[in-house]
């Protein structure tokens, strides 16, 4: 059963004055791509389909009031809106029109909507809401219309009711429920009977007594059968989040240790590297020496020149001194005492004066000797210098980062968590045990007692069977018995089946569209239906673990599964699904749509399908479209082929 949707008009809906966009149906390929930029109005689209449907549920009154198209509101403040759908299924065409009209009393505005008018094959239909809803259930709306950005919620751990009853209802097990409620009051009712009839017999009136009160222990240990179950799975829940916490304290423990050494690392680094930075900042201050290192040199040999002179007037000095104050005359002349006095005083002048220059010559010496040195002085390696220096910072930096990280991924971890966290696992898979034990042990009692059950039943179909009412009452409650039993055995036959095809089909689109296809190797869905991956170890991964592009492939591959097996066919319309992506789930993504048995319609920017991905997927293209502005107006667009 296939549902198309053949052409949307359009009239004052904001920025469409009259528009409308016709799908042809005449083809094999089923894929339509309405190209158009933010703000051009590919989401009032998808809103005017929605509103056209559901009504006010969708748009609360203001925003309904900001859908009237602005510049024919200019005109007309009493502007009236309107959205029709055209859908095509199985031959049969659908029409479908809501309008509403735009009110000032004062200078206050509303916005009355009308119900919605449906027409099959030009015939007006009563109860617009039960055909909508036979043809795109309001709970199954998630399914087929929705925002791409958006479509990750469908991988959330946690569904609601709506949510859940609108799975079971794309599955039809409803129907399924319905017939084994309307078998088990047709049970009652011939039970009810059968019990009056016989009130005349008092051994058939104590069985059936008997088994009403074995029926009503059945049905107590049915309701704590399922609510050990729920608590079974509750307990599984909390298991699995606790070995998930403890699997994280143990990573963080590990990166702990990690963080410790690389901040023992780093205090080493810091102190290498503040010592090659202090040997390139000598480096630099030294690096006018080699220019200077001739004119060193020279200074210092003729401070060596000073020197030597400095010395050798010393010694002239005191030869002279010698020389006067002998005995002997030198060169055979005496002298008198007067001139020997004079010569005497100058030379202790000289002397006074020599040793004033005596300090100043050891100053010169000390810096002659320094000068010397310098002269000598080798000129470092500024490559080797500054290429460690730098080599250094960069691990330095490395490190530094590399601590952050860690310090910032280990700052949730508390230590008395850390020290308890093993104790609560092992406290949590006992807790999952009891509830096991309690579930066998009540299967057990629940065992016995329809053994009770059928014993009682036999016994009530013989003691029957002497009174021909009794006798034919007691054969339509063993008919209604079995047509109930049956009903139970299939509904839990059907859910198991249709989950685990769903499983099977939601698996197999995964691997297709998921970047790690050795990886997760398959989908796991709940009793409540949501969702777990299977990892190539076995393992069952929380989606919100994923990353937004992985959550985006399992919800895609989820609602693919859903479509396969809905046997409805509904359309498929996404409003800017996959521009957001990386570009390997973006193409895998976009590859999987031919594979949809459904009509599908992209609401894309360029982003959504750059040209090397679009052409990929041309062949199965029924038709692209193009939404352009009207000029420069504001909040007028129109939809045309694109050429």
């Amino acid at each position: 059963m296939a549902l198309k949707l053949k052409s949307i008009r359009l009239k004052n809906w904001k920025c469409y004055q009259n528009e409308e966009i016709e799908f042809n149906l005449d083809t094999q390929q089923h894929i339509w791509i309405v190209f158009g930029q933010n703000g051009f109005g590919k989401t009032s689209i998808l809103e005017a389909i929605q509103w056209c449907l559901y009504g006010g549920d969708e748009l609360k009154s203001s925003a309904l009031l900001d859908s009237f198209n602005r510049i024919v509101l200019k005109k007309d403040p009493n502007l009236e809106l309107c959205v029709q759908l055209k859908f095509d299924r199985n031959g049969d065409i659908y029409d479908i029109s809501r309008t509403a009209k735009r009110v000032v009393r004062g200078i206050t505005a509303s916005a009355q909507t009308s119900e919605a008018i449906v027409q099959k094959n030009g015939i007006h239909q009563a109860d617009s809401r039960e055909r909508i809803e036979e043809l795109l259930p309001r709970a199954c709306k998630d399914f087929f219309f929705f925002d791409g950005v958006e479509i990750k919620r469908y991988a959330q751990r946690l569904h609601t009711k709506e949510t859940l009853d609108a799975i079971e209802r794309i599955l039809g097990i409803p129907e399924l429920r319905n017939l084994r409620e309307d078998s088990e009051r047709a049970l009652r009712s011939i039970e009810k009977r059968l019990k009056e009839a016989a009130s005349i017999n008092e051994s058939l009136n104590q069985v059936t007594s008997k088994l009403e009160e074995v029926q009503e222990k059945i049905e107590i240990k049915k309701e704590q059968f399922q609510k050990a179950k729920e608590e079974y799975q509750a307990a599984i829940e909390i298991r699995k989040g606790t070995e998930e916490r403890a699997s994280q304290i143990e990573e963080l423990r590990d990166k702990l240790k990690d963080m410790n050494n690389l901040e023992s690392n780093k205090s080493r680094k810091q102190e290498d590297w503040s010592e090659a930075k202090k040997l390139v900042e000598k480096g630099l201050e030294q690096a006018p020496i080699p220019l200077l290192i001739e004119f060193v040199r020279g200074v210092a040999e003729d401070m060596q020149s000073t020197t030597l002179i400095t010395a050798r007037r010393s010694g002239s000095i005191s030869q002279l001194r010698e020389i006067l104050e002998s005995e002997a005359c030198v060169c055979g002349r005496c002298i008198d005492e007067s001139s020997r006095q004079y010569i005497l005083q100058e030379l202790q002048r000289l002397e006074m004066s020599g040793a004033n220059k005596t300090k100043d010559a050891l100053q010169q010496d000390d810096l002659r000797d320094r000068l010397v040195a310098l002269s000598r002085f080798q000129t470092p390696n500024f490559d080797s210098l500054l290429s460690r220096r730098d080599r250094l910072r960069e691990e330095l930096d490395q490190i530094e980062k590399a601590a952050d990280r860690l310090k910032k991924e280990t700052q949730g971890l508390n230590q008395e968590e850390a020290e308890d966290i093993w104790k609560k696992v092992s406290e949590a898979q006992q807790k999952v045990r009891e509830h096991q034990q309690k579930i066998d042990r009540l299967k057990g009692e629940s065992d016995v007692l329809l053994q009770q059950e059928n014993e009682l039943r036999r016994e009530m179909e013989k003691l029957a069977s002497c009174n021909e009412e009794t006798a034919n009452l007691a054969r339509q409650v063993t008919l209604a018995h079995g047509l109930h039993q049956a009903a139970k055995e299939l509904i839990e036959w059907r859910i198991t089946e249709r989950k685990k095809t769903i499983e099977e089909r939601t698996s197999q689109i995964l691997r297709s569209v998921t970047n790690k296809p050795q990886e997760y190797v398959g989908v796991e869905i709940r009793e409540d239906y949501t969702l777990g991956i299977k990892n190539a170890i076995g393992e069952i991964i929380n989606p919100e673990t994923l990353s937004a592009g992985e959550k985006e492939a399992l919800a895609f591959a989820f609602i693919a599964g859903l479509n396969l097996e809905s046997g409805t066919a509904a359309p498929l319309i996404m409003d800017t699904p996959f521009g957001h992506l990386d570009t390997g789930h973006q193409r895998n993504l976009i590859n999987a749509l031919p594979d949809l048995p459904s009509q599908v319609i992209v609401l894309a920017t360029d982003r959504d399908f750059p040209d090397y991905l679009l052409q990929g997927v041309r062949s199965h293209v029924t038709g692209i479209l193009k939404i352009k502005r009207l000029g420069a107006t504001e909040d007028a667009s129109t939809v045309e082929v694109a050429e």
